[in-house]
């Protein structure tokens, strides 16, 4: 309040020709002042002095407030972040397997497995970090190139008790951009068109390690799959869950991921380990992403998983339908891929240096 105002105030109170309000606003006002000065009197009383030094006192008592507002900070901090840290341990932590932390990780599996294909979450190397309200996990990446192990790199998911606020990646290009996202298999009663890429492909050396993409002219039972196919490095089967055929265009497929299942195991040592190679299995994976659909959908750059209606299709049909399969080979394999009438379009994936 400026000077003015508060001589013109303190003027209409001697006269009594404030409202309620206002008086009540000075009065408040003056029992500052007196609280003040009773501070002020109280200080020089304290240090023996009889000619008041108002500045320093006013200087010596703003440096003793800070100093009791910084120890007073400093003790809060000290006491209230290992509470919330501990609070954050108990949320991620209670119900031990079945724990939200567990869960997560569960969860990330699932995603990384059942939405990418041929990569795969190396369950023995991970790293949980906990913080007040957030946890911070940080996994192993891997996938198969012919009968060998190829190490990707490292994939970090940030949460906030159960949301996802931040994805890292140090060896995606440009980590979780929408921009990165492929079409690799269309359905072949899908009114979409995927270009084929065999000609690119055979214009390799013949002894290059890819990845390829096959899409087939209809979906095939597993069993027709590893007959027709054995032979080949099969790593990822897509799977038929009725909603592949309805996609038509581009926003499709940029909103709704292809889904399915490793062809081999994740990982024959671990307690989270699926073998991905029958019916049940592969629908305990779709009811872990179906029970944590929020989660699973905020770990990947797709808006809209579907994972209810695809459930509730392949428990009413009661077996695995594939219409594509990705596989790890050589251009050479290409020139026999060709020559197979269930062969529809051939995509070339990821290629690595021989």
């Amino acid at each position: 309040m400026k000077k003015e105002e508060l001589k013109k105030l303190l003027k209409k109170y001697e006269h009594g020709t404030l409202s309620k309000e206002e008086e009540q606003k000075v009065e408040e006002l003056l029992e500052s002042f007196d609280i003040y000065n009773e501070f002020l009197n109280d200080a020089v009383r304290d240090e023996g002095i009889k000619e008041v030094d108002t500045s320093k006192i006013i200087k010596r008592a703003q440096q003793t407030f800070f100093f009791r507002n910084t120890l007073l900070v400093i003790s809060f901090i000290l006491v209230i972040v290992p509470l919330l840290t501990m609070f954050t341990v108990v949320y991620y932590g209670w119900g031990r397997e079945h724990s939200k932390g567990n869960e997560a990780i569960q969860t990330i599996g699932a995603v990384t497995e059942m939405l990418i294909p041929n990569v795969y979450m190396d369950y023995d190397n991970i790293d949980a970090t906990i913080h007040p309200f957030t946890m911070s996990i940080t996994t192993d990446k891997y996938k198969w190139l012919g009968d060998e192990r190829r190490y990707l790199g490292k994939d970090t998911y940030n949460l906030f008790l159960n949301d996802v606020f931040d994805k890292e990646s140090n060896y995606r290009a440009i980590g979780y951009a929408k921009s990165h996202l492929e079409i690799r298999f269309v359905h072949p009663k899908a009114k979409y068109f995927l270009p084929d890429e065999r000609t690119k492909i055979e214009s390799l050396p013949k002894d290059w390690p890819l990845e390829i993409y096959i899409s087939l002219d209809r979906s095939y039972s597993l069993q027709e799959i590893n007959n027709k196919f054995k032979g080949y490095h099969m790593t990822w089967l897509a799977l038929d869950t009725g909603i592949e055929e309805q996609m038509k265009d581009d926003l499709d497929f940029i909103q709704t991921p292809t889904i399915g299942f490793p062809y081999k195991k994740v990982d024959v040592d671990s307690v989270f380990n699926r073998s991905f190679t029958d019916y049940k299995e592969v629908v305990k994976g779709l009811e872990l992403l179906n029970k944590h659909e929020k989660l699973a959908t905020e770990l990947t750059e797709y808006k809209d998983l579907k994972v209810t209606e695809r459930l509730q299709w392949l428990k009413t049909h009661k077996e695995l339908r594939v219409y594509g399969i990705s596989i790890t080979g050589t251009p050479q394999d290409v020139f026999s891929l060709e020559k197979m009438r269930e062969v529809k379009v051939i995509r070339m994936g990821q290629v690595t240096l021989p």
